[in-house]
């Protein structure tokens, strides 16, 4: 059993819990009610989630391959040009939300490493299955290295997501790799889903309220469909060789921590150096809940740091490090 969850965390977990079991919680199904374009407007309420730092923000439309798509360029004040750039991908089950679910992450990054943050709101599934929010996120990578927001170092460009968005920040680098894409540095990888198969016992566990292999089942059906073997999809079963560094954060209390665990086994057999902190007292999602734990802020510096030995610094791209 993983950790006990820390106070104020852990009873807005057992409500959560209580609220689930009593059939209080919407369902997957319930929450794809809500318009396409509502979904991704979604915000997380200030009571769980602070703001972030305040930074440089500009919102812009990428001309997509399957359209316009939402981004926003996040600079710190003095952010200089030739600064390395992160790309960050939320997650939702590919159904659910936009660039303002990770706003904090993506403000907490900028502040903490000078660097050009770029956000974005890709298409969502049952309208848009795969690969429409993938390419979303290739055209926006290749938007960043062509058109420079900011200034940026299109040479010295890290990639990083959670949940969802974790899944598409492998997908992301193994479609660079095998299709000549933008050079991408590192990857910051988030109690990641990884196995379309839905192969870990964890998926059966309870251990995250209205999670389980229903709604597992769901995800996979609406996503993928009949490409949930494509290894772009089911990165657990890619070849992984080649691929950049890679960060990978799990936690205990989430159906996803074997997914996590074992994206980790398979990037180091396939020779990709690899960080892997868990948390295992923490619940899924918890990049969010920097209201109720420091947990979140003390990641946001694991990630700064770990981009920053391969990027080097927002000010020279001559330290960077092997």
């Amino acid at each position: 059993m993983p950790a006990k969850i820390p106070q104020p965390l852990g009873t807005l977990i057992s409500v959560t819990k209580f609220a689930s079991e009593h059939r209080m919680l919407p369902s997957p199904a319930k929450v794809l009610v809500t318009p396409h374009d509502e979904r991704l407007k979604h915000h997380n309420p200030s009571w769980m989630v602070k703001r972030g730092p305040a930074v440089g923000t500009e919102d812009v439309v990428v001309a997509g391959r399957g359209g316009p798509i939402a981004a926003r360029v996040y600079t710190r004040p003095g952010t200089r040009p030739g600064a390395p750039a992160i790309l960050f991908i939320h997650g939702g089950a590919f159904m659910d939300l936009g660039l303002e679910h990770c706003d904090n992450v993506q403000r907490g990054l900028a502040h903490r490493t000078g660097y050009v943050v770029v956000g974005l709101s890709y298409r969502l599934a049952p309208e848009n299955p795969f690969p429409a929010g993938l390419d979303d996120c290739v055209d926006v990578l290749q938007w960043m290295h062509d058109r420079r927001p900011g200034g940026l170092d299109p040479e010295r460009i890290a990639v990083g997501g959670e949940s969802a968005g974790g899944n598409l920040t492998v997908a992301l680098c193994l479609y660079a790799r095998d299709n000549n894409g933008p050079k991408i540095a590192h990857q910051s990888v988030y109690y990641p889903f990884t196995d379309t198969t839905l192969s870990s016992p964890d998926w059966d566990s309870g251990l995250m309220p209205g999670v389980n292999r229903r709604a597992g089942e769901l995800m996979v059906r609406l996503y993928a469909g009949p490409e949930a073997a494509n290894p772009l999809v089911n990165v657990l079963g890619a070849d992984l060789r080649g691929l950049p560094p890679a960060t990978v954060i799990t936690c205990g209390h989430d159906v996803l921590r074997t997914d996590g665990t074992r994206l980790v086994e398979a990037l180091r057999a396939a020779g990709v150096e690899t960080l892997h902190t868990h948390h295992d007292d923490m619940p899924h999602g918890f990049l969010m809940l920097s209201r109720l734990t420091r947990r979140p802020d003390e990641s946001m510096d694991e990630m700064a740091r770990e981009a920053g030995r391969r990027l080097g610094s927002a000010e020279s791209a001559d330290s960077v490090t092997s």
